[in-house]
């Protein structure tokens, strides 16, 4: 049976790097450098975040991800420059990503439009010796320990205003395929392998103290049917945000975010899967933590987004 899987696993590798591997985030409203890089300098301040993702909790080897990004505007306000280190795993499956990002950012009326680039490395990796096999010299182990250092490219633009946001991108939209033959890999700018994301969001006053933010974000891959996330966070005095979310995947998400101070964000959220496959697990997390080091200029408060 062991060596079934094996098989099965060889047969289907190509499929495993077809595309970069996206694990879902909730929390993608600051966080947003995960999937464009336009975004890049945005919050006008050397900014960096940490995030990490545990899915589908009681799941054995399910979906994991750590993730760093570090963004700044240069000196001209023009540009915005980024780092993202992304590390994703789901079960014998690994991927590390190295981007560097770069945005070019213009005034367009009230806000700035920004076009962004990013370019660098995935670090594709079959960990078959994390397999409990029967037979530790079994030839399908030994011969198999696939693995692939790729470059990849992702192109984005981003609209912010104090009041909204809107985002288009392509995040790392090469495709990369192995020959079974050979053994080696070849990179494929496939079409139908592309993620469409779009994401949007407004600012609501509804009083001096409180704000409502709805926001959305889609996502769309021509193999796959459609993601939407409908978002709706409240926000209190600007330092507590209070928000729900549904996915059109049977997936509800709380979401809890603090505004320490202006420096300081921490976010939580959790995912409760009422679908079929929310029997077998204990939902899914979300943990963010934003520092911004300190301003180019006066500023009332930080970038909410």
């Amino acid at each position: 049976m062991r060596k079934f899987i094996l098989t099965l696993l060889i047969m289907f590798f190509p499929s495993f790097l077809s595309g970069q591997m996206f694990s879902l985030t909730d929390q993608y409203t600051f966080n947003t450098l995960a999937i464009n890089p336009a975004y890049a300098g945005s919050q006008d301040a050397l900014s960096a975040a940490i995030s990490y993702r545990n899915q589908w909790v009681g799941f054995k080897d399910a979906p994991k991800n750590y993730m760093f990004s570090l963004h700044t505007p240069l000196y001209n306000d023009r540009i915005g420059l980024g780092l993202l280190i992304d590390n994703y795993s789901i079960g014998i499956n690994k991927e590390t990503s190295f981007f560097g990002n770069y945005a070019y950012r213009l005034e367009l009326r009230e806000g700035k439009l920004a076009l962004g680039l990013g370019f660098g490395a995935v670090i594709y990796r079959l960990a078959w010796n994390e397999l409990d096999a029967a037979d530790a010299d079994d030839i399908l182990l030994s011969n198999n320990a696939a693995s692939a250092i790729l470059p990849n490219f992702s192109l984005g633009a981003y609209y912010y205003t104090q009041k909204y946001f809107i985002g288009f991108s392509l995040p790392m939209f090469l495709s990369h395929e192995m020959d079974q033959s050979g053994g080696k890999y070849k990179i494929v700018n496939r079409f139908s392998g592309y993620n469409y994301f779009l994401t949007g969001g407004y600012f609501i006053d509804l009083s001096p103290q409180i704000k409502l933010l709805p926001s959305l974000l889609f996502r769309y891959n021509p193999n796959h049917a459609p993601q939407i996330d409908y978002n709706a966070q409240i926000i209190l005095k600007e330092r507590i945000w209070l928000g729900i979310g549904y996915r059109n995947s049977d997936m509800l998400t709380g979401m809890l975010q603090f505004q320490l101070n202006h420096q300081i964000r921490m976010a939580y959220s959790y995912d409760y899967d009422f679908g079929r496959i929310g029997k077998y697990n204990s939902g899914s997390h979300e943990i963010v933590f934003n520092y911004v080091f300190s301003y180019e200029r006066i500023v009332s408060g930080p970038r909410q987004f």
